[in-house]
Formats: C-alpha cells, sequence, structure tokens
C-alpha cells in the first residue's frame, strides 16, 4: 500500500492506486539505501540511532481509510449547504469526523486564496435522478454541459480501496477519477488544473449528492495548480418533472495576479458557483433551439450538425486562448510576455493561416458592446469575398434562417451574399450570458450548406482529416468588467481572427501577421469608442498594456 505521513490530525494520506502490498514507513525514519539494510541513520537532532519499523495496513483498514475521506467531503459539502441558509437544514449524522473536516478547513499557505460560493436553481424538465447521472456517469457529457466554462475533462475508474468502497456501499452509484481544466476566454488568465474523485450518492429516495474532493487527500503527486476541495452539487425532486439543485463551489487556487481580469476573478463573478448553474441551464436551453425565419429548405438532422459545429468552433476559440494550445493544431509563435497572441495553425493546408487574439476593456456596457459586435462580425467575415454583385460594400448578406433558443439567449443563423466570385455563406452563433457571451462566425460553401443543412447527407465528423478546417472561427467573447452583467458598466472583449495567406506568395513572418492583426484590432477599437462609448479618437491607435490595462494611445 501507498501511504506517507503528513501534517495535521491524521497520521496517514490515502492513496488511490493501494492494490499492492508495500509498507508503511513511520515520518523521521529511513532506511539507508545500500547492500547493508539493517544499518540505521541518526537524525542529526539526536544523538542515538533508531532502528526503522515497519507498519501495514489490512484490506479492512483501508476500505476504513477511503470511507472516512468520503464521509467527511460528503459532511463538509453537507455542511458548507447548510450555512449558506439553503433547503438543507441538517447535518448528516457520520460519526467523529472532525480531523478530516478541520483538514478540509485548513487556511491557504501564502500566495494562495480560497473561493467559496453557494447557488441554488430549479432545473427545468429534468429529473434529479438525470442530473445525478449526467455529472457521474459520463464526463464527456459533463463538459458538454458546463462548456465553455469546463474547457476539458478526462474522467477514469476508481481503483483500490475507492473501488472497494464503491463496490461494498449501494448508496454509492459512481465514483470517477476525473481531471478538468477551466479556462475563461482570454490569454491574460491562466488555466485552472484541477484533479479530484468525483461519487454520487443516494441520500434518500429522489434526494442525490455529487461530491468532489482535490487528488490532494488520495494522490499529492497528481497534476494540478489548484485544489478542489469538498465541492459538489446536492440535487432533489422538484414536482413531477423539475428538479431542484444546490451548487457548491469550494477551492483553493492561486493568488489573482493585476490584469484586465482581476476585479470579475477578484469578485468571484468568473467561477462562483451561480455561473456554474447558470452556464448548465444555458447549455439544456441551447440544445432544444428550434428554426424560425426560414427561407430555405433544412434536413430535420440540420438542428443537430448546426449544434455540433458551433460547439466545435468555441472548443477551437479557447484552445487559442489556452494556456497551453494544443500542440499538433496550435502553435503560439509569440512571446508570453507579449499581449498579442498568434499562433500557427498547422491543420489547414490549403494557406498559410494564422490566428490572432488580444483582450482590451471598453467602456461601455456589455449588451451595448454585444449587439454591436454581432454586425460588425459578419462584416470581417465576408469582407475576404470582395465587394457584392451590387458594388454596395456595407450592404447586408441576407438572413436564410434562425436556430435558437425561445428566450434568444442563443441564436445560431445562416447568412447568403452573392459576389463577383459566387455565393458565399456565413454562418454565426451568438450567445448571450450575463457572464460571458461569444460571438462566432465561419464561412460555408455552398457544397457544405446543401451536404449538411438542406440534404442532411453527411455529418461534420466523416472527414477527420477535415474537421479543423471546418471549425476555424472568427469573433468575440465578452466578459462584464465587474458585477452587473450584462448591464455593467464596462466590458473585456477578447477578439480573435483568422488570418490567411497565399503560400505561393512572399514569405510571411510574425511581425508583418501581428502588424496585420494589429490593423484590425485597432479598426474595431476605434468603432467602438465612437459608435458605443461615444468618445472620438485621433491618430494611430497601438494596444499596450500599462499596469496590466488594455489602452489605446
Amino acid at each position: 500500500m501507498n501511504v506517507k505521513p503528513f501534517p495535521g490530525p491524521s497520521c496517514i494520506r490515502l492513496y488511490a492506486d493501494d492494490d499492492d502490498d508495500r509498507d508503511f514507513v513511520d515520518e523521521g525514519f529511513a532506511e539507508k539505501k545500500g547492500k547493508d539494510k539493517d544499518q540505521t541513520i541518526p537524525r542529526r537532532d539526536l544523538s542515538v540511532a533508531f532502528k526503522t519499523y515497519k507498519r501495514q495496513l489490512s484490506n479492512y483498514q483501508r476500505l476504513q481509510l477511503a470511507n472516512n475521506y468520503c464521509k467527511a467531503a460528503y459532511l463538509e459539502v453537507m455542511s458548507l449547504a447548510k450555512e449558506a441558509g439553503t433547503w438543507v437544514r441538517a447535518k448528516p449524522r457520520l460519526g467523529n469526523l472532525d480531523d478530516l473536516v478541520n483538514e478540509f478547513r485548513t487556511p491557504p499557505l501564502p500566495g494562495r486564496k480560497m473561493e467559496v460560493s453557494v447557488a441554488t436553481a430549479v432545473i427545468p424538465d429534468v429529473l434529479a435522478s438525470e442530473i445525478a447521472e449526467m455529472m457521474t456517469l459520463s464526463s464527456n457529457l459533463w463538459s458538454k454541459l458546463l462548456f465553455p466554462l469546463v474547457k476539458y475533462v478526462e474522467g477514469s475508474n476508481v481503483v483500490g480501496s475507492l473501488q472497494y468502497l464503491s463496490n461494498a456501499d449501494v448508496s454509492i452509484k459512481a465514483a470517477v477519477q476525473m481531471y478538468a481544466e477551466l479556462q475563461l476566454p482570454t490569454t491574460l488568465v491562466p488555466t485552472r488544473y484541477f484533479e479530484f474523485l468525483r461519487y454520487g450518492k443516494e441520500i434518500m429516495d429522489g434526494i442525490y449528492i455529487i461530491v468532489d474532493v482535490s487528488s490532494r487527500y488520495s494522490d499529492p503527486f497528481a497534476k494540478r495548480n489548484s485544489e478542489r476541495r469538498p465541492s459538489g452539487v446536492i440535487i432533489r425532486e422538484h414536482g413531477p418533472e423539475d428538479c431542484e439543485i444546490i451548487w457548491i463551489e469550494n477551492v483553493e487556487v492561486d493568488e489573482t495576479r493585476e490584469n484586465l481580469y482581476s476585479t470579475i476573478i477578484g469578485s468571484n463573478l468568473a467561477y462562483g458557483a451561480h455561473r456554474w448553474v447558470t452556464t448548465l441551464l444555458w447549455n439544456l436551453k441551447r440544445d432544444k433551439s428550434s428554426f424560425s425565419d426560414l427561407k430555405i429548405d433544412v434536413h430535420p438532422g440540420a438542428g443537430s450538425f448546426l449544434l455540433a459545429l458551433t460547439q466545435a468552433m468555441k472548443r477551437f476559440f479557447m484552445e487559442c486562448v489556452s494556456q497551453h494550445p494544443d500542440e499538433t493544431a496550435l502553435t503560439v509563435i509569440t512571446s508570453g510576455e507579449d499581449p498579442i497572441r498568434i499562433l500557427h495553425n498547422k491543420k489547414l493546408n490549403e494557406y498559410i493561416s494564422f490566428v490572432g487574439v488580444n483582450s482590451f476593456r471598453v467602456q461601455a456596457k456589455p449588451l451595448s458592446v454585444f449587439q454591436f459586435l454581432m454586425k460588425k462580425d459578419l462584416q470581417l467575415e465576408f469582407r475576404v469575398f470582395g465587394d457584392s454583385e451590387t458594388n454596395e460594400v456595407d450592404e447586408e448578406p441576407e438572413l436564410l434562417f434562425t436556430f435558437g433558443t425561445d428566450d434568444k439567449s442563443n441564436i445560431i443563423s445562416l447568412h447568403k451574399r452573392v459576389t463577383k466570385e459566387g455565393i458565399v455563406y456565413g454562418l454565426q452563433e451568438a450567445s448571450m450570458d450575463e457572464y460571458c457571451s461569444f460571438i462566432l462566425s465561419k464561412t460555408l460553401t455552398e457544397d457544405t450548406v446543401n451536404a449538411h443543412i438542406v440534404c442532411g447527407n453527411k455529418s461534420i465528423y466523416e472527414d477527420s482529416k477535415s474537421r479543423m478546417a471546418n471549425i476555424t472561427p472568427s469573433g468575440f467573447a465578452i466578459m462584464p468588467d465587474g458585477p452587473g452583467g450584462l448591464h455593467c458598466d464596462a466590458s473585456v472583449v477578447t477578439f480573435l481572427v483568422q488570418l490567411y495567406y497565399d503560400p505561393l506568395g512572399n514569405p510571411v513572418d510574425v511581425e508583418f501577421v501581428r502588424k496585420d492583426f494589429l490593423s484590425d484590432l485597432n479598426s474595431i477599437i476605434r468603432e467602438l469608442n465612437e459608435k458605443v462609448v461615444g468618445e472620438k479618437t485621433n491618430g494611430i491607435e497601438i494596444i499596450h498594456l500599462t499596469q496590466g490595462k488594455a489602452s489605446c494611445i
């Protein structure tokens, strides 16, 4: 069994992988490595040398350790829900677990901080048992329901004592070892990496709890920069078709460094429990989108295609702003200190393809910025195809349909423009949320529209080689610069654009690409200042960082 002593009231740290019978060596004593195993090593502060001794734990003791940690994490989540004044009125009676609960509540080390928040909500048209299954049985489904807050997740089966426990306790419905990455839509905030144990438990008929607890308590060598102290979701039935949830976030993370997003993160808006709940509700509504304003025929399977394609577009956006983008597809070619990020898209062979990304602040409400950028985004997408057939530069493309939610919080739309070179289609998804809104678009060929939307005889995933080419978007992410949601007094915007160059043309270096991106970026900031903020800007604008704030000069 792999066990090591650690500071605190508990004397043994439980490892998830404890199938072997390796011995426990007490703290302060160690065998001398070498040929003579009988020699002992004296402690420097003592004149007496002590023999090392070993202790073995039985399978029952291992099982008891796993059981105590899981019960203590369950107790802590219920306690946090009760302390927040939710419908949880009493803590479960689980015996004396004070030592472990106190360990969960130890103060963070210098340079770290705690973020604790609780939110409640009613989830319409989903039973409590269904939500519990969604969150435990499939890590991919959990990631989909909480995207884009959860950028990536991977789950694996538990082993050792945790596996014994899940098999022995009939109330435990599932136990999974989880690895998750949380990312804001900007390069200015590091990705949060978590590893944690998740298990689902039925408290009583119709009431469930999902408990997460950091792998620090089972594997101190797990790869993570953030600790998920006991967190979770408590679920109960709410009428015949709905359920009610209590979401508890309890994490230990690095202190926020000064940048554009300091206000958002410092106020617990970016990663708080309310945002998790809002993201879950938004994704459930998005899956029920319907067509309207139809001017073309659409295949019955077109909706599923549109949801999958636009989801993939947003994943590409989040990959581009990630602290460590997928190296098989993207290479960052600017320095980490440069506020402008330029990436080389290695998956496109037809062009030399780059991606430019930058975040900046606008003194305007997120709702006003969102409404302006919806139109601007399509203009940027269609510009590479030249003027329209009527030579009207500002002519708006024709709207062919919208595919959206009932409350218009998410709208996928297809637009057509007739140019001198032919017909060009533009697909846009505009998703509006009080914490984070997106406007993303990409062009589609007439063949793609016919095959996937009109006829529906192909899937986006049929040709894996062209999959990356099919999802490269341009667009914006918009977050409020503080409390107030869509009506906050200022916004933080991240702009991402695709930049294509002819492989047969002149050589292209990073400074050339950077200059092209800055031209687009400064143009957008100028228009936002003049048309949304109401301020005139003169001269050449250059984006730079001053004490962590993006500004224009």
